[in-house]
Parts: C-alpha cells; sequence; structure tokens
C-alpha cells in the first residue's frame, strides 16, 4: 500500500475528510486507482453527503469487484437518499 494512500486513511479515521480526499484525488488522478482508494473516497464522498461522488465510487468499485458487499449497500443507500420524496413537504 502506497504512503499516499495510508496518509488519506489515516486523515479519514481522524475525520479530517477534505484532507483525505485531496489526497486520494491526486493519488487517483495519477493513475493509481485501485478499490481500495475508490472505496475509501466513496466513504468520504458519503460521509461529505455528496451522494453523486458516493455513487460514481461504489459503481467503479463495483465494477471491480461485482461482490464487493459494501459497496453494493453503499450504491443502494446513496440511490435511496436521493430518492426520498415526502409529498407532504410540498403540500402545506
Amino acid at each position: 500500500m502506497s504512503t499516499k494512500l495510508k496518509e488519506a486513511q489515516r486523515l479519514f479515521q481522524q475525520n479530517e475528510l477534505p484532507g483525505a480526499l485531496n489526497i486520494l484525488n491526486e493519488y487517483i488522478s495519477d493513475g493509481a486507482a485501485d478499490s481500495v482508494a475508490l472505496q475509501l473516497r466513496a466513504r468520504i464522498h458519503y460521509k461529505m453527503q455528496n451522494w453523486g461522488g458516493a455513487m460514481n465510487d461504489y459503481a467503479a468499485v463495483l465494477e471491480a469487484d461485482p461482490e464487493n458487499p459494501e459497496a453494493k449497500s453503499g450504491l443502494e443507500m446513496a440511490r435511496s437518499i436521493l430518492g426520498y420524496f415526502t409529498p407532504d413537504m410540498f403540500n402545506p
């Protein structure tokens, strides 16, 4: 595991999400996109409520590993959140 990825994991564990995200974005843009990095970035996007980013990264993880349980549940939960609709909120 690279030092950049280890540093991103450390920052994630310390809840320093923007710093971890910056490191991962650089790591992935350098061509080192592996399922571990994408899954960690998906977790960060999810915690930051960036549902689209989380869904994209979870979907990329599932392309490499279709049976990944965290990616499956994360993608489904993000879809569920985006699909949530309460008609009472719009009809006083």
